[in-house]
Order: structure tokens, then sequence, then C-alpha cells
């Protein structure tokens, strides 16, 4: 059983992943991408909440 977390224990990276969202709407997934990477977010966290937004949390931009 996995559990999920519901909040990040990294505020930063909290930050960078709503920073993130909101270049995905404006400046399309690549852009996102690579600045979720430049901001040290994990590749499997990126590739989460950029092409599976259901399983974004709640914090999130939705």
């Amino acid at each position: 059983m996995q559990i999920e977390r519901r909040s990040r224990p990294d505020r930063a990276k909290a930050i960078a992943v709503n920073a993130g969202l909101a270049l995905l709407e404006t400046a399309g997934r690549e852009a996102a991408a690579t600045f979720l990477e430049d901001a040290g977010v994990p590749l499997p966290v990126i590739a989460r909440v950029l092409s599976e937004p259901d399983k974004r949390r709640a914090a999130d931009l939705r």
C-alpha cells in the first residue's frame, strides 16, 4: 500500500512546482519541464505534475 503525501516538506520545491504549472499554461510543456528541472524538482515529480493533472496535490495549481 502506498501512502500519498498531502503536503510537500520542501517549500521551495512547492513554489517551483506551482510556478512550473503556471509556465505550462503560458509557455508550454518543454519550458515548464526545463524550469522545474533547473529548480531541482525530481524527474518523476516533473512527469507527474505535467502529464497527470488528476494526480497533483490539492495545493498544486489545477
